[in-house]
C-alpha cells in the first residue's frame, strides 16, 4: 500500500507540475530535449499509476519467489476480494489502474494510428488527381493561386507546394521550405504528434495532456525550422514562414507555416545561444529520473525484502 501510495503521488505530482514545462526558456534552445522531455513526462504519468494499480493487486515480495509462490499470492488476494469488504476498494482500483487504464491508452493509440492511415490514404488520392511532379525540384506541384506548402509522413512521403508558392517565394525561401519538409520527413516527427494525439484522446481533460500534444507540435517545427537554417539563411526561412502563415493544410499533412509563427520568426530572426553541454546533460539525466522513478518506487519491496532475506532470488 505505501508503494501503491507513493506512486499515486508522484502520478498526481507530474500531472499538475507538468505543463509548467512549457514556460520554460531552455525548450527553445533544445526543442528535441524539450519532445523528450514531454514525453517523460506523459508517459511517467501514466506508468505510476498504472504500477500503483499493479502493487494493490499483487503482493510484490511474492515476485521474486517461484511460480508456486505467484500463484499462491494471486489465490489469496482472489479469496480476499471475495471474503473481505476491506479489500474490495483496493482490488477494484487496481484493476482501474493496472488493467482498465492501459488497454484505454493502447486503444487510443491504435485508432490514432489507423485513423491517421486512413486520412493519409485518402490525402495520396486526392494529390494524385490534382498535382504533377516537378522534375527539377523532386516535389509535387498544385495548380493554386494560394500559396501553401506541406508534406505528407508514412511510408510513402511526398512534399506538395501550390503554384502560388513558388511565385510568392524566393529561391532561397523555396529551399528553406523544401528543407523544413524534408526534415518533417526525415525525422518521423509524424510520430511525436500521434503518440501526444493519443494520450490526448485517452485523456481530453487533462491538462498535462492537452499542453503536451501543442508543445509537441510547436517543437517539432523549430526542429525543422533549425534543419532549413541550416541549409539557408535564417531570415529566408522567417521570411518564407511570413509569406506562407495564412495557409491551410490538410489534416494528415504536415504544414509548413500553421504552428507558432511568430515564435518561430522571432526565434530565427534573433537565434538564442545554444545550451550549455553540462546543462543538457544535467536536464537528460533529469528525464532519466523521471522516467525510472515510478518502476524504481515499485520494485523497491521486492528489493528490500531480497536484502532482507524474506524471499528466494
Amino acid at each position: 500500500m505505501t508503494a501503491a501510495l507513493a506512486l499515486a503521488v508522484i502520478g498526481v505530482t507530474i500531472l499538475l507540475a507538468g505543463p509548467r514545462l512549457a514556460g520554460a526558456a531552455w525548450t527553445t534552445q533544445a526543442p528535441r530535449l524539450a519532445i523528450l522531455a514531454w514525453q517523460a513526462l506523459t508517459f511517467s504519468a501514466v506508468t505510476a499509476f498504472a504500477l500503483a494499480g499493479v502493487t494493490l493487486l499483487i503482493p510484490v515480495t511474492t515476485l521474486a519467489g517461484d511460480l508456486g509462490a505467484v500463484f499462491h499470492a494471486c489465490a489469496v488476494s482472489v479469496a480476499s476480494a471475495y471474503g473481505s469488504a476491506e479489500f474490495l476498494p483496493g482490488a477494484l482500483a487496481g484493476t482501474l489502474l493496472a488493467g482498465v487504464v492501459p488497454a484505454w491508452v493502447l486503444a487510443c493509440a491504435a485508432w490514432e494510428l489507423c485513423s491517421g492511415w486512413r486520412r493519409r490514404r485518402e490525402l495520396h488520392r486526392s494529390i494524385d488527381l490534382v498535382a504533377e511532379l516537378d522534375h527539377e525540384l523532386g516535389v509535387l506541384v498544385m495548380d493554386a493561386q494560394a500559396p501553401a506548402a506541406f508534406c505528407v509522413p508514412g511510408r510513402k512521403t511526398r512534399i506538395v507546394v501550390t503554384t502560388g508558392t513558388l511565385a510568392a517565394l524566393s529561391g532561397d525561401e523555396l529551399r528553406g521550405v523544401l528543407a523544413h519538409e524534408a526534415a518533417h520527413l526525415r525525422a518521423r516527427h509524424n510520430l511525436a504528434v500521434t503518440l501526444s494525439q493519443a494520450l490526448m484522446r485517452a485523456f481530453p481533460r487533462v491538462r498535462l495532456f492537452q499542453v503536451a500534444s501543442a508543445q509537441t507540435r510547436q517543437l517539432i517545427e523549430l526542429l525543422a525550422d533549425d534543419a532549413a537554417a541550416a541549409d539557408v539563411d535564417r531570415v529566408s526561412v522567417a521570411s518564407a514562414i511570413v509569406s506562407l502563415v495564412e495557409m491551410r493544410a490538410p489534416a494528415a499533412a504536415m504544414a509548413m507555416a500553421q504552428e507558432g509563427a511568430v515564435l518561430r520568426v522571432s526565434r530565427l530572426l534573433q537565434p538564442v545561444a545554444p545550451m550549455a553541454p553540462w546543462r543538457h546533460r544535467l536536464l537528460a539525466g533529469g528525464l532519466w529520473v523521471v522516467l525510472l522513478a515510478p518502476v524504481l518506487i515499485a520494485g523497491l519491496p521486492t528489493l528490500s525484502a531480497a536484502l532482507n532475506d524474506l524471499c528466494n532470488i
